[in-house]
This record gives C-alpha cells, sequence and structure tokens, in this order.
C-alpha cells in the first residue's frame, strides 16, 4: 500500500514551528502551560512515530518483525494520548484555580487505559493491528475502540466547552470547536481512505490554533517593557499556592511618575518605566518580575532573607540617584512592601489584596521604608473598600441621613440654630462613624458628592419646615477643605438655594479643620455666614480663599 504522507510532512513542519516559538519565548510554568507543552511534544512524537511506520510498514520485507510492532505500538499510544491530553488542558483552563477532582480523574484514566492495554497486548492478540504471513499491515478488529475512545475524549472536550462557555474567551471557544469538528472529518476521511494520511495535519493545525488563542507566551509578557504582565502574575502566584510552596512577593510603587506624564509627555513616562523594568530584570538575577500596572512592580521567587535584603538595597541605591529624560534630571521614590506566603497571606485574593493596601501605607511610612504587612492590613484595607463601595451606593440611592442638632442660647434662652450632621447607616455594618467615612470620601474623591447632597438636603428640609417660623434662625453646614478647593463654589451654593426659594442668612458654612497645613488659617474662620458669598458680597468671598492652598 503506498501511502500519500504529504500531510504529515507538513504537520511536522507547522509542529515545529510552533515548538521553537513557544519554547523560545517568555513564558510561566503553569498546569495548563505544562499541558500544553506535554500536548506539543505528544503531538510531534506522534506526527514523527506516523512517518517512521509508514515507512517500515511499506518496507516491511526489509523492516524486523519485532521492531515494526514495537514502532506502530508507540505511534499508536502517542496517536491515542492526544485527544486525553487535549481533554486535560481543557479541564485545567476551565478549573485553573480547583485542579481536576477524584470522578474527572477517574474518567480519564479508565478510557486511555483500555487504549494501551489493548495496543500492549496487539502481538499476541492481533486485536489493532497485525502482519500477515507476508508482512502486510492489516488493521483488527479491536482498531475501530480506539477511534470510538478518541471520539468519546473529544467529545468530552466539546461538552466541557459548551457548559462552561463562560469560562472561555470567544477565541477559546471557536480552538475547541475547531480541534473538535477538524478532528473528527479527518478521522472520517482517513477512515474512508486509509492512503491519505490527514488526521496528523488537521491535529498540528488544531494545536497551532490553540497556540495562538489560548497558550501565546505573549499574552504574559509586556511588550513595551520587556517582562512578564499581571496576568502572569496572577497564574504563577496560583501555581505557588496550588503547590502550598513556600514564596516572597517585593512590591515597588514609583512614586513621581504621573507628575512626568503631565509635564514631559506620556513616552517620557514609557521611557522612565522600560528604564525601570530592565534595572529590575537585571537586579533580580532568578527572582520573576512582573509589571502590574500604573507604575506598580511585582518581584516574586523563592529566596532567602540575604538575597531579598541585597535586592532592596540595590533598588534603594538605584532611587537614590536621579533619571535622565529628555535632558532632565528626575527624582523618583519606591514605597516597597513585602508579602511571605503563607506567613503574611494564605490566598490568591490576599496576597494581592495586601500588596495594594501595603503600598498605600508605604507611601506615607518615608523614604526607603519597606512595609512587612500583616493581617490588620488587610483587615484594614478591607474595611475601607467595603465603606467605599457603601459610601458609592449610599450616594446612588440617596441613603445617606441628615441629623440636625439643636444649638441652646444661653443670653435668648430658647433654641436659635442648629448644626447639620451626615450620617452613614449600612443594614449590616450598622452607624458608621464620620471620623471614618468622612477622611475616606475625602481621599477617594467623594467628599463634594456627599457635600451637595447634604446641603441641598437641609434646603429642602429648611424649605419644608420652614424652621424661621419655629425660631431658628440659620442652621450650620459643614465643608470640608476638599470642598472649600472648588473654585466655583460658591455659585453652586447659591444656586441650590435659589432652587429652594431660601434667604441666604439662613444658613452658615462651618469649615472644618482639615489634617493638613491649611488648619490654622481655617481655624480663624470657622463660622462664615452664607449671604457673605452673594452676589452681592463678592469681596467678601475674595477674603476667605486662605482656604484654598
Amino acid at each position: 500500500m503506498k501511502y500519500v504522507i504529504h500531510y504529515d510532512v507538513a504537520g511536522v513542519i507547522i509542529l515545529a514551528t510552533v515548538m521553537l516559538h513557544f519554547f523560545y519565548k517568555k513564558t510561566i510554568n503553569t498546569r495548563q502551560t505544562r499541558a500544553f507543552s506535554f500536548l506539543i511534544w505528544t503531538a510531534f512524537i506522534s506526527n514523527a512515530l506516523d512517518l517512521i511506520t509508514i515507512y517500515t510498514i511499506e518496507h516491511s520485507g526489509h523492516v524486523n518483525l519485532f521492531l515494526n510492532y514495537l514502532l506502530n505500538e508507540a505511534y499508536l499510544i502517542a496517536f491515542n494520548a492526544i485527544p486525553v491530553i487535549y481533554f486535560i488542558y481543557i479541564l485545567l483552563t476551565i478549573k485553573s484555580r480547583e485542579g481536576l477532582n477524584l470522578k474527572e480523574k477517574v474518567s480519564l484514566g479508565i478510557p486511555i487505559s483500555i487504549s494501551v492495554l489493548l495496543i500492549l497486548m496487539t502481538p499476541w492478540t492481533k486485536g489493532v493491528f497485525y502482519f500477515d504471513k507476508s508482512k502486510v499491515y492489516l488493521h483488527g478488529s479491536f482498531m475501530l475502540a480506539l477511534y470510538v475512545i478518541a471520539i468519546f475524549y473529544m467529545g468530552s472536550s466539546l461538552i466541557y466547552a459548551i457548559v462552561y462557555h463562560k469560562k472561555l474567551t470567544g477565541l477559546q471557544k471557536a480552538s475547541v470547536y475547531c480541534y473538535t469538528i477538524s478532528s473528527l472529518v479527518a478521522i472520517i476521511v482517513q477512515m474512508l481512505s486509509p492512503k491519505l494520511m490527514i488526521i496528523q495535519f488537521a491535529i498540528a493545525l488544531s494545536v497551532m490554533l490553540i497556540y495562538l488563542s489560548m497558550e501565546n507566551p505573549e499574552d504574559y509578557s509586556d511588550r513595551q517593557l520587556g517582562i512578564y504582565n499581571r496576568m502572569a502574575f496572577l497564574e504563577m502566584l496560583s501555581s505557588y499556592i496550588e503547590k502550598e510552596k513556600h514564596f516572597d512577593v517585593l512590591g515597588l510603587q514609583v512614586e513621581g511618575l504621573k507628575y512626568i506624564s503631565e509635564t514631559l509627555g506620556v513616552d517620557s513616562e514609557k521611557q522612565l518605566l522600560k528604564e525601570i523594568a530592565e534595572f529590575l530584570n537585571d537586579e533580580a538575577g532568578h527572582k520573576k518580575v512582573f509589571y502590574l500596572s500604573g507604575s506598580c512592580f511585582v518581584v516574586m521567587a523563592k529566596a532567602s532573607k540575604e538575597e531579598w535584603e541585597r535586592l532592596m538595597g540595590k533598588i534603594h541605591e538605584r532611587f537614590r540617584c536621579s533619571f535622565s529624560c529628555k535632558d532632565v534630571e528626575v527624582s523618583l521614590s519606591v514605597p516597597m512592601c513585602m508579602i511571605s506566603y503563607p506567613d503574611s497571606a494564605g490566598r490568591l485574593e490576599d496576597v494581592v489584596d495586601m500588596i495594594g493596601y501595603s503600598l498605600v501605607q508605604a507611601r506615607t511610612a518615608g523614604d526607603e521604608v519597606v512595609i512587612y504587612p500583616g493581617e490588620d492590613i488587610l483587615k484594614d484595607g478591607r474595611r475601607e473598600q467595603e465603606i467605599l463601595q457603601i459610601m458609592k451606593q449610599a450616594l446612588r440611592e440617596k441613603k445617606f441621613e441628615v441629623y440636625y442638632q439643636p444649638i441652646y442660647s444661653v443670653m435668648e434662652k430658647r433654641f436659635v440654630s442648629a448644626e447639620a450632621l451626615v450620617r452613614l447607616k449600612h443594614w449590616e455594618m450598622g452607624f458608621i462613624s464620620p471620623e471614618e467615612f468622612i477622611p475616606l470620601a475625602e481621599k477617594n474623591g467623594l467628599i463634594l458628592e456627599i457635600g451637595e447632597f447634604v446641603f441641598r438636603e437641609v434646603c429642602r428640609f429648611m424649605s419644608e419646615k420652614k424652621i424661621w417660623e419655629y425660631g431658628i434662625e440659620y442652621i450650620d453646614v459643614n465643608l470640608s477643605a476638599v470642598q472649600c478647593m472648588q473654585e466655583r463654589l460658591h455659585e453652586s451654593l447659591l444656586r441650590i438655594m435659589d432652587e429652594y426659594h431660601l434667604e441666604y442668612h439662613y444658613i452658615n458654612l462651618e469649615i472644618t479643620e482639615p489634617d493638613f497645613p491649611i488648619q490654622r488659617t481655617l481655624s480663624s474662620i470657622r463660622f462664615i455666614p452664607l449671604n457673605w458669598i452673594s452676589p452681592w458680597y463678592g469681596p467678601q468671598w475674595k477674603i476667605q480663599k486662605p482656604c484654598v492652598p
């Protein structure tokens, strides 16, 4: 029988090209990546053995019979392992965090074990293939069983891809469908035309598509900086935690790059990022360097305390010197934090959150201070994030509450005014202290919306209740220092009062004392009658401008 091997040759070339590109490029060592590496090698070996066995079958009269059996058995084992490995790869892609359970491992093992047993026993049973007395290669009655088992794995891969389609991208789903359909078509074609060796070519094309859509090493690297990216960090972090390996993570936040971008341009910022990435990569040695986002880098490895101290010393030494950018000497600082697994954090989410929270604290700790976070930072950081989300929801749903604290005049022996106090209550956390949520709102830019809500609510209350009829002359409304920095603040306040037809003297502004250096200036103008800043009293507003730093 004369076989048509052109497709096999093309398949070998495609697989060799994919292998060279895959192993040359920067990639990471995860279960999914290891499964894909095994898939490439198995497909390549299967394709090469297919070409070799075609030659030995066609020249069986000149080839030792034992060697012919051995080579064909090796080919069939490799060929039938491909759909199994592919199924494992799909499972790991879908369940990258959980791993395989016992039921999945058993369902994977039993069919392929039957295939291998049938192949290994074939010299005696002649069940899969055999050579007759004339040394002609023939298929046995069990050859169909191997095709059925292969189809079982391909069908299972397709079913899992359909059931868990939400965990796959459009391109990933397309590669699964393409692999299944092309393999089934190739099997049918080859069963109808045994001389046309097309299955290996279909497998090679499918592997190439999988590589381009699901395992391209470039997906794990930042092309501009030439180091690993955030996706690679999360994948490697997950792999280390799954293996319960001890490792350390050094987080770095480069301070000053935003100013560079605003003054010298985005290209200058990118140039500095690249220079910093190259420096970290050179100094890290065997440690892996990742670029997360913005100006945040991470170095991860299992290393001794002395190695980490040497690296941190090198980083501090470099950042004591200025960087050159467009003939301008630029000084940058680099707050750092060191997290150890499992001592500091026990889950992937804990490590990622702790990096972010620790770097925020490191920025205020001073130069060349390295934060070694504990559970308290994680707990405080997550509470801040939770309160931040509660405030955003409260603004959307108008859930902030305004309370009025009456002010009694000893001279007049009656209540003459009141102070508006904003309160936040959550169905689960209860009342959240203003001392906790107000500074957080100022830091995250929500204080302007909250301030406007409170002011509008006070105006609505006064207009509806007509409090002056009860002897209340005015209400004090707090303004934060951040609100005072708004150049058109007075116009906004007056516009809201005009909406509710209120006279300006009904509201006094109490400027809260901030924690930064303008405190002394503000403390001397604690109460400002709003009618001072009406359009008719413009000059007085200008006098109060010291609240702007």
